[in-house]
């Protein structure tokens, strides 16, 4: 009788055990789950090289900061380089060229070292009124990077296009953010130049990349 009930608490404990440790067990299959992505809660993945977010973008501008998805104040011209982190504002489009040529001389000093160049030799210029060459194109926005779509409306510029003039390397506008909708149809090749935009696309553009 006495080796039938000690038969009898052993099986107990087993049992008892191998709850225990199926527990243990499928709690950390589901901690597994959660860390490599194979359960339900899933992280969105990310996408390198997207642009920023509206108003991520912060320029300089006579010593102050401004916020371009909201108001330029003064400014009238901008340059966007963020591979050499400079973002930043002029109140007249001269003092925007007298930067530009700064920066062209020393893409050419950095092609002649060998260095890989994130962002084009030359600007693409996008203008807010047509005729740039007049004078009268309103706001500009000068672009450098290279590689990645660049949403229009970090800087208060989405569907606010009416001409532009290319650089150095071959640029995309595109109707929607992100490189989305269609894409202009006219020459956006190295030093291409439209003063009027093809019908139908005046304060169209939403996006822009450089190759």
């Amino acid at each position: 009788m006495r080796m039938r009930r000690e038969r009898g608490n052993l099986r107990v404990t087993a049992a008892r055990t191998g709850v225990r440790t199926a527990s243990v067990a499928a709690a950390l299959a589901a901690a597994a789950a959660l860390l490599t992505g194979t359960g339900s809660a899933q992280a969105a993945p990310s996408a390198a090289g997207a642009p920023s977010a509206p108003g991520s973008d912060l320029a300089r501008f006579e010593g102050r900061t401004l916020d371009l998805s909201g108001d330029w104040g003064e400014a009238k011209a901008c340059l966007i380089r963020r591979s050499a982190g400079t973002v930043q504002c002029f109140r007249t489009v001269a003092e925007l060229t007298a930067k530009e040529a700064e920066l062209t001389a020393l893409a050419g000093r950095t092609t002649a070292a060998g260095g890989a160049l994130a962002a084009c030799s030359s600007p693409v210029r996008l203008y807010e009124h047509g005729q740039f060459w007049t004078g009268g194109g309103g706001r500009v926005l000068s672009f450098w990077d290279r590689g990645y779509w660049q949403n229009l409306g970090n800087w208060d510029f989405n569907d606010n296009m009416s001409s532009y003039k290319v650089g150095a390397c071959t640029a995309h506008l595109a109707e929607h953010n992100g490189g989305g909708g269609y894409w202009y149809p006219g020459n956006t090749g190295p030093w291409a130049e439209e003063g009027v935009l093809r019908s139908g696309w005046n304060d169209r553009v939403s996006s822009i990349k450089i190759d």
